[in-house]
């Protein structure tokens, strides 16, 4: 089970919810536009004179000429101005490095999530700290390995951009078994107008060539932020139904979708289409006093993550806590929060068993695994009390449904 975090950079929550992005299985297409701003920032790097002399060194046919001038290859491209593949008896007019290092704490990268949060989300100093560039960013659970079968990296890393020996950009990354997954991006404001969103992007997307990674996760898609309207530019893309957990491709039909709905969900638009088609007409008598009716339906085979038995065509119910923040300040658990995809307090209590979740309460190879049920103080809470441990572990089995929560064994013995 992988969710990727973010603080999806400070939006309100009404504005967040719909969907997590993956352009599929690499058939990566893109606008001419990527093409033009990969092509400025190598030209920059390198230089004119470098280029000159390249051109001088190794000249080119016409037909090659042509060939370059209407085709555009990804990974060539993305490498063309790294220090490490250019004429080592060559200068260009600035070094340009790229390494995948492990996501770890330096004062560099600290300094540079500092630069960026005050440019790009005019963050305060009392809103910048070092420890909470730590939790947000560093020291991920996800164990840093290489892959048993083709030794691609596993875990999570920093991906860091230097010019000149300066870390002026820095992709986090979660690699996966079968995919890239970009969870965050940052930049220095003295280069702004290179268009870093879009290079990460293209690099990111070019590891996962390169690496033999299935798919490349964009993250998080709020589609009235016009900061990240380019992840909607790669085809082809698609978005995850949190209620389904099925992929829904990102066409004019979901982008319409997502101009009509705080939260777009296929599933749902699909149910409401067929109970407007197939479901008897109202009462004449006016027992049906909203109009709609109700349809009997076999659930068994329904995912965990259900979407509410009938909403409103035309009207959406204010969200009571509309940031991050003041969600985490209401102090209410999970379960109430009411945020699209996490099970609701009834649904894991019909579908989840929380007495008989496993945990581990010892580090040691070979350590008892445990019922929640054999836990001293396991009564003493409620599902809906974050601070108590039923509470914690509700919040857990909302979140990645009965499947996984009836699955896995949690690990309370690391700190």
């Amino acid at each position: 089970m992988y969710h990727p975090l973010s603080d999806v950079d400070g939006q309100r929550m009404e504005e967040v919810g719909h969907s997590l992005l993956l352009a599929g299985r690499l058939k990566v297409m893109l606008p001419s536009l990527y093409d033009t701003s990969l092509h400025r920032w190598n030209r920059y790097v390198l230089g004119e004179k470098y280029s000159e002399e390249v051109k001088r060194r190794h000249p080119k046919s016409k037909a090659e000429k042509k060939h370059d001038n209407n085709s555009f290859n990804l990974i060539t491209s993305v490498h063309e101005s790294e220090a490490r593949v250019l004429d080592s008896d060559l200068e260009p007019e600035h070094v340009f490095e790229v390494t995948l290092e492990p996501d770890t704490y330096t004062n560099d990268k600290f300094a540079l999530f500092s630069n960026y949060q005050r440019h790009v989300h005019h963050e305060t100093d009392s809103d910048i700290t070092r420890e909470g560039f730590k939790r947000f960013l560093c020291g991920s659970p996800l164990h840093r390995h290489a892959d048993a079968t083709n030794g691609k990296p596993l875990g999570s890393y920093h991906q860091c951009y230097r010019l000149d020996g300066r870390l002026i950009a820095m992709g986090v990354l979660d690699l996966l078994p079968h995919a890239v997954s970009g969870v965050y991006f940052l930049y220095h404001s003295d280069f702004e107008k290179w268009s870093f969103g879009k290079l990460s992007a293209l690099r990111e997307a070019a590891l996962a060539l390169e690496k033999g990674y299935e798919y490349y996760y964009m993250g998080y898609y709020i589609h009235c932020c016009k900061k990240m309207r380019y992840k909607g530019d790669y085809k082809p893309q698609y978005v995850l139904d949190y209620y389904t957990w099925e992929w829904d491709v990102l066409d004019d039909e979901m982008r319409a979708l997502m101009d009509r709905r705080k939260y777009a969900s296929m599933s749902v638009e699909r149910t409401r289409k067929a109970r407007a088609v197939d479901g008897p007409p109202a009462h004449e008598d006016g027992d049906n006093t909203n109009g709609s009716s109700h349809i009997a339906k076999d659930t068994s085979a329904e995912p965990d993550h259900q979407p509410p038995e009938e909403e409103d065509d035309t009207k959406e119910e204010p969200t009571r806590y509309p940031t991050p923040l003041a969600a985490s300040r209401s102090k209410l658990s999970l379960l109430d929060l009411g945020m699209p995809g996490v099970l609701t307090l009834a649904q894991v209590r019909a579908t989840v068993d929380l007495d008989s979740m496993k945990l581990r309460l010892s580090g040691r190879a070979g350590s008892n695994v445990h019922e929640m049920r054999e836990i001293v103080s396991w009564d003493d809470g409620s599902e809906t009390e974050p601070g108590s441990i039923k509470g914690q572990v509700a919040e857990f089995a909302a979140a990645v449904g009965s499947e996984v929560a009836g699955s896995v064994v949690m690990d309370f013995s690391r700190g």
